[in-house]
């Protein structure tokens, strides 16, 4: 608070005692600043391009993890050197020379963190070194690990910039060490959790899946949690622990869908008109290219309490859901309209009452 006040005061005294050295001394400080921001992209040009100098474009090397965060690094550099200019009280010059230095901390956390985003070219260039290929929700995955990563080390640093020693701070901790183990727990489990999903891969980011009564598509996969977007279009967070132990089905890794259907008809309906109703319906399914003929089961199952059972049971090639309910639809209407041409009528659900006379 000691400082702040003397940083106020030299404000003050400065505006209020105005002299023309005070003057020349504003004038050079906005000159330094200014030239520094005009030139504060060519500097992060340069800087970049000495390490990668076989990128032609330009616009490329804007691209790169560092460029942005260099720009700002040079633009706080101008305002630290004009700063230089004024007659600065020790104690004062002091905070803004910590305050510069946190302010590189952050712009190199910016960049390191730049370079571990999975959009960037220098992530793809990491990826081409260490030859890494793996898909996209595994990339995501460690790209958010080595943020996780990043941000920790950068606290620590601007932790022990802010005069903070870690050891103490260490000691106070493991005064609840206990309790913070208890609460770390679901974390580490979830992270571990995490971990499993990445390695054994039961569902990726854009695949759709069922979880006990939970169906949706995953949006995303964190250290802890799984993000899905169920029916109603609502974000469903689950922790990873929970999806570890529980029966996933992915439904868009399946390879085919099954269609199947009981017909009922009428007990009145003749035996010839069945047995060409069935293997009717058999020549059609075998014709139609999305239906897998090798398991397909089109019979006269059994007779019921309501009539003749027909059984349709088959796999069809098509998986998404939409183009499947199409498919299904147009096969629906083929066997209405068979029937309908045999003039074989569909029994209803029937039930016999006994009336018991007096």
């Amino acid at each position: 608070m000691e400082h702040i006040n003397g940083m106020l005061n030299f404000v003050i005294n400065f505006f209020q005692n105005l002299t023309l050295k005070n003057i020349i001394d504003l004038g050079v400080f906005l000159g330094i600043v200014l030239v520094f921001q005009i030139l504060s992209s060519s500097f992060a040009y340069i800087v970049i391009k000495m390490f990668k100098f076989k990128i032609k474009d330009k616009n490329l090397i804007k691209k790169y993890g560092f460029y942005k965060p260099l720009k700002a690094f040079f633009i706080l550099l101008g305002i630290y050197l004009g700063l230089m200019i004024f007659d600065l009280p020790q104690n004062v010059f002091a905070i803004i020379t910590k305050i510069f230095k946190i302010g590189i901390i952050l712009c190199a956390t910016r960049g390191f963190t730049n370079l571990c985003d999975p959009k960037s070219e220098s992530f793809a260039d990491l990826r081409k070194k260490m030859n890494f290929n793996g898909n996209d929700t595994t990339i995501n995955f460690f790209s958010k690990v080595l943020k996780a990563l990043i941000y920790i080390l950068s606290g620590f640093v601007l932790i022990t910039e802010l005069g903070y020693n870690l050891g103490g701070l260490a000691t106070g901790l493991g005064i609840s060490s206990v309790v913070i183990a208890l609460a770390a727990q679901d974390v580490a489990k979830s992270f571990l959790a995490g971990l499993s999903i990445i390695s054994d891969r039961p569902f990726e980011i854009g695949e759709y899946i069922k979880v006990g009564d939970l169906a949706g598509t995953v949006e995303d996969i964190t250290f802890r949690t799984t993000r899905i977007r169920n029916i109603e279009n609502q974000i469903v967070v689950l922790p990873n622990s929970i999806l570890t132990s529980a029966n996933i089905i992915n439904v868009t890794k399946m390879k085919k869908r099954r269609y199947s259907l009981l017909l009922t008809l009428e007990l009145n309906t003749s035996l010839e008109k069945v047995r060409t109703f069935v293997e009717n319906i058999r020549d059609i399914l075998t014709k139609n290219t999305d239906v897998e003929t090798e398991t397909m089961k089109v019979f006269f199952s059994t007779i019921s309490e309501n009539g003749i059972d027909v059984t349709v049971d088959f796999y069809t090639f098509i998986t998404d859901y939409i183009d499947y309910l199409k498919f299904k639809e147009e096969i629906n209407y083929t066997i209405l309209d068979l029937a309908n041409k045999q003039e074989i009528n569909l029994a209803y659900p029937s039930q016999s009452i006994y009336i018991e006379k007096e």
